[in-house]
C-alpha cells in the first residue's frame, strides 16, 4: 500500500484505540434536520440528502440500526481488517432530529462484526468473522450467543463459512444473508430463514454474488444489493442495475430506494475507499448521486 495512505490508516487506528479506552464517541455534528439518511462507512458516519452530506461521527463504522428515539451502530475501534476484540455498540439519542447523547453500551466484542437489528426487544448483533450473532439487553448487557450456522473462523472454515453479513425480521422470522463469497469462494448468495429457536428452517439462494441488506418493503417485496454486479435484488422480478460499482447499504426513503455504491477492493484496503449514495423514485429511476469521502457499508433512513 502506498505509504501515505498507510500513514493515514495508522492515525486513524490510533485515534480509534484511544476513543475505545475512553468510552468516547467521536461526534463531528449533531443537527440532522433536512437529512434523508444515515450512512455508514469506514471514513466515518455521514447524514445525507439528495444534494448534499455531512460528516456526523469519526471512525471506522458497519452496523446501523434505528429503534424508536435510538440510532445504535457497531463500531470497530482498529482497522476492521485487523482480528481484534476492540468493536463496540454505541447509542445515539435522537430528538427532534437533533443528536442529544452518545454513549457506549457494549465493548469488547470482535473488530469486524457487521450488521445489527433489534428483534424480541433484544440487540442482535451480526459477528461476522466467527459465524455467530451476539445478543444484547437494549442496555447493552450481554444476553447470549445464537449459532444458527456451526460457528467457523473466517480464513478457517473452508465451505462451512458463509459471512454472514445481514439480520432482519421479515414476516415474523429471523433472516440471515450468506455473502458466501468470502476467502474466494464463487458460491451465489442466500437468505437463511430461521425458525423461533434460531434453527435454520430453509435456506433460499439469491440470483447475485457477494450481496448485503434485507429489505422488505410495504408490499412485502424483499430487497438486496446484489453487491458483486452492481445491481438491487428483488423477490418480485428481474434484479435492477445501479451502478458499475458494487452496491452495499440500502435503505427505504420518503420518495423511494436509497442505496450505496463503492469501489471494490481488497479487503485490507476498504478503510480508504470512497464511494457514493444514489437516491431512487419509487420506480427506481435515479433522483442523485452523492459523493462521499468513505464506502458506504450500511443505511437508515433518518425518520425510521
Amino acid at each position: 500500500m502506498d505509504a501515505p495512505i498507510g500513514r493515514e490508516r495508522a492515525i486513524r487506528a490510533a485515534l480509534a484505540h484511544q476513543a475505545y479506552a475512553t468510552d468516547r464517541v467521536r461526534l463531528r455534528a449533531t443537527d440532522l434536520r433536512g437529512f434523508e439518511c444515515l450512512v455508514a462507512s469506514r471514513q466515518g458516519l455521514f447524514a445525507a440528502h439528495r444534494h448534499g452530506a455531512q460528516l456526523v461521527a469519526h471512525g471506522f463504522f458497519f452496523g446501523l440500526h434505528r429503534h424508536g428515539d435510538t440510532v445504535l451502530l457497531f463500531e470497530a475501534c482498529d482497522v476492521p481488517s485487523t482480528a481484534s476484540a476492540r468493536g463496540r455498540i454505541v447509542a445515539l439519542t435522537l430528538v427532534d432530529e437533533h443528536i442529544v447523547g452518545a454513549h457506549v453500551i457494549a465493548r469488547g466484542l470482535d473488530n469486524e462484526c457487521h450488521q445489527l437489528a433489534v428483534i424480541d426487544d433484544l440487540i442482535c448483533l451480526v459477528d461476522t468473522a466467527n459465524q455467530v450473532i451476539r445478543r444484547f439487553a437494549l442496555d447493552g448487557t450481554p444476553l447470549d450467543v445464537r449459532a444458527p450456522l456451526a460457528p467457523v473462523r473466517r480464513g478457517a472454515g473452508g465451505a462451512d463459512y458463509h459471512h454472514i453479513n445481514s439480520i432482519a425480521r421479515v414476516r415474523g422470522d429471523v433472516v440471515l444473508m450468506l455473502h458466501n463469497g468470502a476467502d474466494d469462494a464463487q458460491r451465489p448468495s442466500a437468505l437463511a430463514w430461521l425458525d423461533p429457536d434460531w434453527a435454520v428452517r430453509r435456506i433460499a439462494p439469491l440470483a447475485g454474488y457477494g450481496c448485503h441488506d434485507i429489505i422488505e418493503d410495504a408490499a412485502g417485496v424483499l430487497w438486496h444489493c446484489g453487491s458483486r454486479d452492481g445491481e438491487l435484488l428483488r423477490s418480485d422480478g428481474p434484479p435492477i442495475r445501479v451502478s458499475a460499482r458494487m452496491t452495499r447499504g440500502l435503505a427505504l426513503g420518503r420518495d423511494g430506494l436509497i442505496v450505496g455504491t463503492s469501489v471494490l477492493g481488497p479487503r485490507a484496503q476498504r478503510t480508504e475507499l470512497s464511494g457514493s449514495v444514489i437516491f431512487l423514485d419509487r420506480g427506481h429511476r435515479p433522483i442523485s448521486e452523492i459523493a462521499l469521502a468513505g464506502a458506504p457499508t450500511d443505511i437508515i433512513a433518518i425518520d425510521g
